[in-house]
């Protein structure tokens, strides 16, 4: 009753104005290769309003055998680049013009968040600090007195839970993140994902040169069950579809566990959102 009545009181999240859609799918291993091809469907929906929609794959990797059971990839990929062959299989599939980029994220690859008429989603599913560290570090483009023109859509998991997180600003400020702060109607702005989990800037044991782990414990560290990426890609599209599709986004982050087979979520009401709202000091004298 009372996750009920919190859902009740949430307002939507609602992005700028825009004409152009800017996807851009950081990391297509476990979660990302599913996520891409969930991603389509959504941009075959999106088309048919008329909206210029770009979407371009980001990852350096390139396809093991060890990734043919828990990933989105088939036998004869091996050896190829995950970014190049997952655009290629989803164009042919699904008639998108996708481009792939087989490099590292960097913040310059982001040039056009800013443009009035854009909108910008970072889908972020990397397994490194470093690379949510560049992520997050983007959200700068955002102005804290405009609706957010880049969104950050953050997706993790481990053995057989994980999470989703979506924000747009690392500063925060409940006062201005809504259309009217004395009497709310829907929010221009969320929390940063570090801001509701700090814990995803810090390096994981496995990422500090100087661990002493050996292969089998960092396996361990790293063992997923079979359809734990599967379902955090289904639930990361459902938030896709309703910020740039369908509308009436009222969460921000969303948790699951396939042992216990229990969801949960954080929703978009002013009693959630603003404990991770930090005033900022006042230096006028």
């Amino acid at each position: 009753m009372l996750e009920l009545t919190t859902y009740q009181q949430a307002l939507p999240v609602l992005p700028r104005n825009h004409t152009r859609i800017n996807f851009v799918l950081v990391g297509v291993g476990g979660t990302g290769g599913f996520l891409a091809e969930d991603l389509c469907r959504i941009i075959l929906q999106l088309q048919r309003t008329k909206k210029d929609i770009n979407f371009a794959i980001i990852d350096a990797d390139t396809v093991e055998l060890k990734n043919i059971s828990r990933q989105n990839y088939q036998q004869a990929e091996i050896g190829l680049p995950k970014a190049e062959t997952l655009a290629a299989r989803c164009s042919a599939k699904y008639g998108i013009e996708i481009t792939a980029v087989c490099d590292w994220f960097e913040e310059d690859m982001i040039r056009t968040a800013s443009w009035w008429n854009t909108l910008t989603v970072i889908i972020g599913c990397v397994d490194n600090s470093a690379a949510r560290s560049k992520i997050h570090s983007v959200l700068k483009i955002n102005s804290a007195n405009e609706p957010a023109s880049l969104f950050w859509l953050d997706c993790g998991n481990s053995n057989y839970s994980g999470q989703v997180v979506i924000g747009t600003h690392s500063n925060f400020d409940i006062v201005q993140a809504s259309n009217n702060p004395d009497k709310p109607q829907f929010w221009l702005h969320l929390p940063s994902p570090v801001l509701v989990h700090p814990e995803l800037l810090v390096p994981q044991p496995e990422e500090l040169s100087d661990n002493n782990l050996s292969c089998a414990e960092i396996q361990a560290r790293n063992y997923q069950s079979l359809f734990v990426n599967k379902m955090t890609s289904a639930i990361a599209a459902q938030y896709l579809l309703e910020l740039t599709l369908t509308g009436g986004l009222k969460k921000f982050a969303s948790y699951f566990d396939l042992k216990a087979m229990s969801t949960r979520s954080l929703y978009t009401s002013i009693d959630q959102l603003k404990k991770y709202y930090i005033p900022q000091p006042n230096y006028h004298k």
